[in-house]
């Protein structure tokens, strides 16, 4: 009597396997295509989630920023999903100073933006460009580190301090560097310091692409797009010993006062590190859920083509089958033969898909996508491969185990 195990198995369904037809070969690739899919997918998410709490933690707790929008509350947020547009509003001087005057706030930082004309050399470009206090790179200091030169004080003007993209991307193979001159709506500015490379890749292309300068000399090159005192952003760092969501209650009211408006129906947001990191999280796990339902599905139509190669083999073997049974092989043993087959077919698909997916990973990482890959996901990737192919095998193997071993014999 034949009496399998595993490892029997294994060798008998891999020579099989070996010698198998097209049809086999085809089948593991269906399986290679959703685990691909189900690899990048998984750790993009996982790369870009990294990269955002990574980013946060230079936008630590002490640290808050006011936006004229409703942004923060669940209507808000709602609505610009739904057709209607959330409330925008503007901020002045006045919020500046009421916000100063709050207890536990320890610096504020204003900035105006806008878009404007670059000349340097012969090119001429147009680019969004911030006008701030000097305190936003004390607030900063740890994200905007500078490479050469320095940041400005309050008292300069007509200076330029650039994020490294900027100085040596933004005008081709014409490179900016410190005492270096550029005109900026067709005003001359020196350019005083370069901030280093960020590591962020794609999420931080913006910040290496900005153009700082004084605040005033934004007013003045952005004057006929703003209101008078108007100011676009106001970041906020706290001093120790307070607490943020208390302080941030405080702004609130204080603001809401001076928009003459309710806490319900606000023009503005004050925003949080908490609060960023909990909405992108939100979105991120909702998006990841759907794309992984998505590549789910992509890998379950795989195994339903595992399941019709296993019925094709098992009418092509019925013969093999006979001789096996014929000479002791028990239902049991004909069962772990195909189940086992169909097992290696999705795990070959498994290994083949997260080799190729690892390799497409690497290719985008040069573009600049952000990826990470979790021990836990490439265990489930290789868990849910196999058991695809178990489950699709079980029908087809439990046929073939019942078969007549005299009449298998006779096809």
């Amino acid at each position: 009597m034949i009496i399998m195990n595993i490892r029997d198995a294994f060798e008998y369904a891999l020579k099989n396997l070996m010698s198998s037809s097209l049809r086999s070969w085809l089948t593991i690739i269906g399986v290679v295509i959703g685990v691909i899919a189900m690899v990048v997918i998984t750790s993009v998410a996982e790369g870009v989630n990294y990269e955002i709490n990574d980013l946060m933690s230079a936008f630590g707790p002490d640290k808050m920023f006011v936006v004229p929008i409703n942004i923060d509350s669940a209507q808000g947020i709602a609505s610009s999903f739904s057709g209607g547009m959330p409330a925008f509003g503007k901020l002045y001087q006045r919020d500046v100073d009421s916000i100063s005057a709050v207890p536990g706030v320890d610096t504020v930082a204003r900035i105006v933006t806008g878009r404007a004309t670059l000349e340097f050399k012969d090119k001429q470009i147009s680019s969004a460009v911030y006008g701030s206090d000097s305190e936003v790179f004390e607030q900063f200091g740890d994200f905007f580190r500078i490479e050469k030169g320095r940041s400005y004080t309050s008292s300069e003007s007509r200076v330029v301090v650039l994020g490294y993209a900027a100085a040596n991307d933004m005008f081709g193979k014409d490179k900016l560097d410190v005492g270096s001159i550029l005109k900026i709506n067709g005003k001359d500015f020196r350019v005083i310091g370069v901030f280093e490379k960020q590591e962020g890749g794609a999420l931080t292309a913006h910040d290496d692409a900005a153009i700082f300068l004084p605040l005033e000399d934004g007013r003045e090159l952005f004057g006929n797009q703003l209101a008078k005192n108007e100011v676009n952003f106001i970041y906020i760092d706290l001093a120790d010993g307070f607490d943020p969501e208390e302080v941030k209650a405080t702004i609130e009211d204080k603001l809401a006062s001076n928009h003459k408006v309710t806490l319900d129906d606000k023009d503005f947001s004050v925003v949080t590190s908490e609060f960023i990191t909990k909405t992108v999280g939100d979105i991120l796990d909702t998006l990841s859920r759907i794309l992984f339902a998505v590549t789910a599905v992509a890998t379950v139509v795989g195994g339903i083509g595992i399941a019709n190669t296993m019925f094709m083999s098992v009418l092509e073997r019925v013969r093999e089958i006979g001789i096996l049974k014929s000479i002791g092989a028990s239902e049991r043993d004909i069962q772990l033969i195909f189940i086992t087959e169909s097992a290696l077919i999705g795990l070959l698909g498994g290994v083949l898909g997260f080799v190729i997916g690892i390799a497409i990973l690497y290719v985008a990482e040069g573009f600049g996508i952000p990826y990470l890959i979790r021990i836990r996901w490439v265990l489930f990737v290789f868990a849910f491969s196999a058991g695809v192919g178990v489950i699709a095998g079980l029908i087809p193997a439990r046929n073939a185990a019942k078969m007549d071993p005299v009449d298998a014999l006779r096809q």
